[in-house]
């Protein structure tokens, strides 16, 4: 299996296992469980010829521990919009959780605590690099808000426990949370700074942005005057 095969079926898994099951035809059960081979016929469908090997191989070697396989099954292990209508089994967190986030939500997450959003629960990590990794959005490195977990637990808060390195709560309130770490400033070799109309690059996997044919449309009557 190719690399950009491997990574259009991640992309597919993480949508069809964590927000819109229903477009590949897939049923989760309550515990987000899917059989592989129904998934194999949703990407046989996308006329992707992948098998049960290639899918546990995507499993085992995503950098940010997404999903997981087991006994022919296979679930995305957090990150769910979709209501399963179960809540997963709590749980005694470690003593420190990290939870990555962009730099512009910081302040208002300190201030007010963490809530899931648009997910179930919110998603935590011991392992500060999985966090930052969940947290960051393309070329934005995320920042990371550290959480007394076993404060927050004898406090009421639930955890749910979601294999190596992976853990999920319920909202946590802001008195449990601290700054962890802010991403350091991006820095380039080059001295002299970037031109303010230069073409943007396009990412690995990005369509380019082809400038438009052509220009302007002149008026036969000149511009027009500004109404006063």
């Amino acid at each position: 299996m190719d690399e950009i095969t491997a990574s259009f079926c991640a992309k597919a898994m993480s949508l069809w296992l964590r927000h819109k099951p229903e477009r590949a035809g897939l049923t989760l059960n309550p515990e987000g469980w899917v059989e592989l081979s129904d998934l194999l016929v949703a990407l046989e469908s996308r006329e992707l010829a992948v098998t049960a090997e290639d899918l546990e191989q995507i499993a085992r070697q995503d950098a940010q521990h997404r999903f997981e396989v087991e006994r022919g099954m296979i679930r995305a292990r957090f990150g769910h919009t979709v209501d399963l209508g179960v809540a997963p089994h709590p749980g005694m967190p470690p003593k420190i959780l990290y939870h990555g986030t962009q730099r512009r939500y910081v302040d208002d997450i300190l201030a007010n605590g963490l809530s899931p959003m648009k997910r179930q629960f919110v998603n935590l990590s011991p392992d500060k690099v999985l966090a930052r990794l969940d947290g960051s959005r393309r070329a934005q490195p995320a920042s990371l808000i550290q959480v007394d977990g076993h404060a927050a637990y004898e406090a009421g808060v639930k955890f749910y426990p979601r294999g190596k390195d992976v853990w999920m709560s319920d909202p946590i309130p802001a008195a449990y949370l601290t700054l962890g770490e802010n991403p350091a400033k991006i820095t380039t070799t080059s001295s002299r700074p970037p031109e303010r109309n230069a073409a943007r690059v396009a990412a690995p996997g990005e369509p380019r942005r082809r400038k438009p044919r052509g220009g302007f449309l002149k008026s036969k009557n000149g511009p027009k005057k500004p109404e006063r």
